[in-house]
């Protein structure tokens, strides 16, 4: 038994270095709410009820309440759906004749690509859910952050879970705005959370390269669903088609995600969330 252990440890702690690296990496999957403690075995997705809320009214002393009030229901679905996986080989004789450690440098990579699955996922998700702030064309502006503030706000957002999203081309508009620029932004010695690249109005802002020109999105992470039911695993077998000493491994995660509070709010339409809004290019 002892002859096995070692190898299943290594595996174990790969497995680690690529969860540690995805979750690194991933420069949405923070911004967004984790349900992961939902997603149990033998689930295939997970539902939150949305309930109505009472209305607070006065009573008249010695007399009833005026109405008897029932809170009514529905669902949000986030359908664990996602099963992403990377395959890939190592040939013996290239690792031989290369001062680089093969494995650990395409495992991170693998990690790497994976984590960019997910932010692909999420801003689906945006795209998808993300209401429309009408007056949110072209380039973004400081009127532009403002009034999609406001809509937020408007949905009972909470401050402290709201992000701006953007792509490269609007870091270089952003970086037009007075606030934006201003060093106290930033917090003592620059320490921000990673792919933040500042704050405006107390919201983290965070650029996604592959964003299309002319995207960004307001977010209360609220508005957005995230849950691994299996998180990042890898496996690995020889592989004698490529020569003796050749490794196939493998890598993969199943998860979902999908926008919650659809629907509520007062500008929210049926497949929106209040809790996010996008511009109008």
């Amino acid at each position: 038994m002892a002859a096995n252990t070692f190898p299943t440890t290594k595996a174990a702690l790969i497995a680690n270095v690529a969860q540690r690296e995805l979750e690194f990496q991933a420069k949405l999957l923070q911004s967004v709410r984790n349900v992961s403690s939902f997603a149990v075995p033998g689930s295939k997705s997970i539902s939150f009820p949305k309930l109505t809320s009472f209305i607070v009214e006065d009573r008249a002393f010695g007399a009833a309440a005026p109405s008897d009030q029932v809170l009514t229901d529905t669902e949000d679905t986030i359908l664990l759906n996602k099963n992403k996986i990377v395959k890939w080989i190592i040939d013996a004789k290239d690792d031989v004749q290369t001062s680089l450690n093969n494995t650990t440098e395409t495992v991170k990579r693998a990690a790497s690509a994976l984590s960019r699955q997910v932010d692909t996922d999420i801003q689906a998700v945006l795209e998808a859910a993300g209401q429309v702030e009408a007056t949110a064309v072209g380039a973004i502006t400081r009127d532009i952050i403002l009034e999609m503030r406001e809509t937020l706000l408007n949905a009972e957002a909470i401050e402290s879970q709201m992000t701006l999203i953007v792509g490269n081309d609007q870091e270089k508009e952003l970086l037009k705005i007075a606030e934006f620029n201003s060093q106290d932004i930033y917090g003592p010695n620059n320490m921000v959370r990673l792919g933040q690249i500042g704050s405006l109005y107390g919201m983290p802002v965070i650029r996604r390269s592959n964003l299309g020109a002319a995207t960004y999105y307001m977010l209360d992470s609220d508005g957005v669903g995230f849950g691994w039911q299996a998180a990042v695993a890898m496996d690995s077998q020889k592989d004698v088609d490529y020569g003796s000493g050749s490794m196939k491994h493998v890598m993969d995660m199943l998860y979902g995600t999908a926008g919650l509070q659809l629907g509520e709010g007062p500008t929210a339409g049926p497949t929106e969330s209040a809790l996010i809004v996008k511009d109008a290019n």
